[in-house]
């Protein structure tokens, strides 16, 4: 594995992937048009400040939908980590157009590149669990969260995916498509469904990346608005988790090419909004605002991923803990207050 692009390198997945294969010493190739906003060049400054990032890092300021410009940068890559997309639920139901432009050609296009300039490219798909949409099974209420109403580890690869929304949608395409390139092509490619990925260098939002919009919200003294009651439960993947993950499916790519494997928190990484802001009470002690709104359309109640399979084939599971991600996450939102509330503040102008 000499040389590694990842689009959306810019991104919170992809910058600290970035981060990781320059420890590693590897030609890292970043791609990514930088639609995210500034976040993305304070990612960029703190990729650059790394001590092998002149000899080591080349940086495209370029999008994905454009197949020509992609397909020359991706040119002798032995990996792509395929993490450049549109994420946010809500946004895609807004702009269902967008996420087709993006998720889906975009994948498309990476997938075409590897197959006309070198079929030995490996690819990492980084797909979601919104694929499966909402869960077909029974749930029960309990005083603080949701939850299956029958025993069970989690949402598993057998389960049925059903798009509830354009996001979702566009990714079960991408994976479709990046199946095909395999079977047709003989492309090595797999695509990891990861579920709430959360830490460090996340600029999350409202609409997106509800963890570190939390903590963000809560250190900048800004309302936090619960669209339902707040007991809608999500898996958390902390970061380092969703890195060694892509690590061992890139190490095992001959066994698993061609498969989509569930990378998640598990049930015992399962948490409900009121039970994050509880949390960040406890660490923070000072008080939090609230704000409850009607429900969001199509909201999940409750998901939260069997990562059997991902530890059968890959020898991978979770090993850091909700509390202990959250008290990074929130230790790094402290520390770059001075940065995260300019950005924010200017968003919110």
């Amino acid at each position: 594995m000499a040389k590694i692009m990842v689009t959306g390198g810019a991104g919170f997945i992809g910058s600290n992937y970035v981060k990781h294969a320059l420890d590693l010493g590897l030609d890292v190739i970043i791609y990514d048009n930088f639609s995210r906003g500034m976040g993305c060049y304070y990612n960029i400054e703190w990729l650059k400040k790394h001590s092998k990032s002149k000899r080591k890092l080349t940086i495209f300021k370029e999008d994905i939908r454009d197949y020509e410009k992609l397909r020359k940068a991706m040119r002798d890559c032995d990996v792509v980590i395929h993490a450049a997309a549109q994420t946010s639920v809500p946004l895609s139901i807004e702009n269902p157009q967008l996420y087709l432009d993006v998720n889906t050609k975009g994948t498309l296009n990476v997938l075409e590149a590897a197959r006309t300039s070198n079929t030995d490219t490996i690819i990492i798909n980084i797909s979601s669990n919104k694929v499966y949409g909402i869960p077909q099974m029974k749930l029960i209420e309990l005083e603080k969260r949701y939850d299956f109403a029958e025993h069970t580890k989690g949402i598993d690869e057998k389960h049925p995916i059903t798009a509830q929304d354009p996001y979702g949608l566009s990714k079960i395409i991408g994976e479709q498509y990046t199946e095909l390139y395999n079977k047709l092509y003989s492309l090595k490619t797999v695509n990891l469904r990861l579920s709430l990925t959360y830490g460090p260098r996340q600029w999350g939002t409202e609409a997106q990346g509800f963890v570190a919009w939390f903590c963000i919200a809560h250190v900048l003294k800004l309302p936090i608005r619960i669209f339902g009651n707040g007991k809608q439960v999500r898996d958390l993947l902390y970061i380092d988790d969703a890195i060694s993950a892509i690590d061992l499916a890139i190490k095992n790519i001959e066994k698993i090419s061609g498969t989509s494997i569930n990378i998640g928190g598990g049930k015992e990484n399962a948490i409900s909004l009121l039970e994050l802001i509880e949390y960040l009470y406890q660490i923070s002690r000072a008080v939090i605002q609230i704000e409850f709104k009607t429900w969001r359309p199509h909201d999940v109640l409750c998901f939260y991923t069997n990562y059997e399979k991902a530890h059968h084939l890959l020898k991978w599971k979770p090993k850091v803990n909700w509390k202990d991600g959250i008290k990074r996450t929130y230790s790094w939102v402290i520390k770059n207050k001075n940065i995260i509330s300019k950005l924010y503040y200017k968003k919110l102008k």
